[in-house]
């Protein structure tokens, strides 16, 4: 079976606060874009009494250990499903996803590996939708957005999702990267926040969005890029750059390093131009 899985946006991202356990709440849109990662994987009945599984990509910045999301999707659901039966379990990962870029490519990939379970064992969605909730969010905190993929209003560490009907951004999205790397775990322990603390920024409006009004692009703007973009001031260039090359929105993803730039459909000129201009630098760059 060959799994297509998408990259996801975040169209405005508030950090509320750090929680008692460690984990952060958030307020954030997560829209899923048409980037994607191919993984092809193979279920074989094994004659052994345990499972392997085998993970392979052709690029080196993927792991291809327990380290891996999709190894640690289908170990967490063969326990939480209680699966008696062994197999080995192959998959060979296209990664066409930056890794570190903000764009949920280790997210996704998982995602796509928990819905091909629950497909192949039959799992029943309604009855067991709380328990397949928490395995996709014991594999990270994106994870169950990508059992959804569509635009969605997210809490908590992410898992609280409401799907935003009418959130549809109609614009060509230009996705940047000048060939940065940003640790998410370190773009959290950036903010300083002590368990308990919550965070000191604007009133997130996102709870009560409906749509993406671009007249009011404050209230779409991402918590991170106040201290990634200290650290990393090519990522500040990047941004204010989209904006001279004629985006009428621009923000980074998740926790970076990627950027996108909104540009409108009826001019494909200015896109076709921006791309042009950061690929020739040899920055990751991808139109959708």
């Amino acid at each position: 079976m060959i799994l297509k899985t998408p990259a996801k946006i975040n169209i405005g991202l508030k950090i509320i606060g750090r929680r008692d356990d460690g984990f952060h709440n958030i307020e954030t849109i997560f829209c899923p874009v048409k980037l994607y990662d191919e993984i092809d994987i193979r279920l074989t009945p094994s004659q052994k009494d345990f499972n392997s599984i085998i993970i392979k990509s052709l690029k080196r910045t993927v792991p291809v250990n327990r380290n891996n999301t999709c190894v640690k999707a289908i170990e967490l659901f063969f326990r939480s499903f209680s699966i008696r039966e062994f197999f080995k379990i192959e998959i060979l990962i296209t990664k066409n996803i930056p890794v570190g870029g903000g764009l949920g490519g280790g997210s996704s990939d998982a995602g796509a590996v928990l819905k091909h379970l629950i497909n192949y064992f039959k799992i029943d969605i309604k009855t067991d939708r709380k328990k397949i909730l928490g395995t996709a969010l014991a594999v990270g905190s994106d994870v169950p957005f990508f059992l959804i993929q569509k635009p969605c209003f997210a809490s908590g560490r992410g898992e609280n999702m409401r799907i935003l009907k009418d959130f549809l951004p109609d614009f060509n999205i230009l996705l940047v990267n000048p060939n940065q790397h940003v640790s998410t775990k370190w773009a959290y322990e950036s903010l300083g926040l002590k368990p308990g603390e919550d965070y000191n920024g604007p009133v997130s409006v996102l709870g009560t969005t409906e749509n993406f009004d671009i007249s009011k692009p404050d209230n779409f703007s991402n918590d991170f890029e106040k201290t990634v973009f200290i650290r990393y001031p090519e990522l500040a260039r990047a941004k204010e750059e989209l904006y001279e090359q004629g985006a009428v929105f621009a923000s980074m993803s998740g926790s970076g390093a990627v950027l996108y730039g909104f540009f409108k459909k009826e001019d494909l000129s200015e896109i076709k131009s921006a791309s042009s201009q950061f690929r020739s630098r040899n920055w990751f760059t991808h139109e959708c």
